[in-house]
């Protein structure tokens, strides 16, 4: 426990890189998932629990450390993301403890660009109901300023994330996660609600397909309600994984594709994943980049 405890405190005290859910006005869900489409919500095994949907924690047995850097073009965003979860108990309870900082430079301003900045500060529990349902919750505290002082305002407190995965087959699972179920009043943060699934074919090969919704619209005050349309396929085999995916951005409505993969070994693992947009007037490119590492169960 001791070993435990000390790792998971150099852990989050480290700068860790990757997202946050809001970077570049987009949704930027993770080095993996970004290469798969921003998909994933049905199979959100590891830190992609924490990050898309709870109650995937449950789903393998597993003990990781991660950290990731993802980069948006359009807005200039960087984002850092650190997280430890750890699915290995007795009764295959998971928990996950993370820490994102994610700044960005908006241009959807009359005055021109102003500075965004956000820390994120969540935990993360999931309880599996047998083989088949799982459940799974996220507290974060978030605290956000902006210097943009005729719009925008700093929006700091508590929200909450609800995720339930069914997995009646070894093959299909089915999740379904609601984001930021708190009332913060600022559009910057959204109440959103997804669902994802995920159809594991032969010889390590997956299909997913994703959909979200979010409450309004940041910078347009014309649209309360943004959709997001995603899809996307992974590959797994013991040393290597490969990724493809596609979208349509909500936000934007900038088609989009993707890709990604991984480098594999006993005790972790490398992450590159790559964004582009296709379609659009103002197209965005997302990169991102992480490392895990996979701690042995006592």
């Amino acid at each position: 426990m001791r070993s435990r405890a000390t790792l998971l405190t150099m852990t989050l005290l480290a700068v860790g890189w990757a997202n946050l859910a809001w970077a570049d006005g987009t949704v930027m869900p993770g080095t993996r998932s970004l290469g798969a489409g921003g998909t994933l919500r049905g199979a959100a095994t590891g830190n992609s629990g924490p990050m898309l949907n709870p109650s995937g924690i449950s789903l393998i047995r597993a003990y990781v450390a991660d950290a990731a850097y993802e980069y948006g073009s359009a807005n200039q965003s960087h984002g850092a993301y650190a997280s430890v979860v750890d699915s290995t108990s007795g009764f295959n309870i998971g928990g996950a403890l993370t820490y994102t900082f994610q700044q960005s430079m908006p241009k959807a301003y009359p005055s021109g660009k102003a500075t965004q900045s956000t820390h994120l500060f969540g935990g993360s529990l999931s309880f599996p109901l047998g083989d088949v349902v799982f459940l799974g919750g996220s507290a974060k505290y978030l605290y956000w300023d902006s210097d943009e002082p005729d719009r925008l305002r700093d929006a700091k407190g508590f929200v909450f994330d609800a995720g339930l995965t069914i997995r009646p087959l070894p093959v299909f699972s089915l999740g379904l996660v609601g984001y930021n179920l708190a009332n913060l009043e600022n559009d910057f943060v959204p109440m959103g609600f997804g669902g994802g699934i995920s159809v594991n074919l032969f010889g390590g090969l997956s299909l997913l397909f994703d959909s979200v919704v979010y409450q309004r619209v940041y910078g347009d005050d014309s649209r309360d309600k943004t959709y997001w349309i995603m899809g996307g396929a992974e590959y797994n085999s013991q040393t290597m994984a490969f990724r493809l995916g596609g979208g349509r951005d909500g936000i934007s409505h900038n088609g989009y594709l993707s890709g990604g993969a991984s480098l594999v070994s006993q005790v972790g693992a490398v992450e590159v994943a790559l964004r582009q947009d296709i379609s659009g007037d103002r197209k965005s490119t997302f990169v991102g980049v992480s490392g895990r590492l996979f701690v042995p169960s006592p």
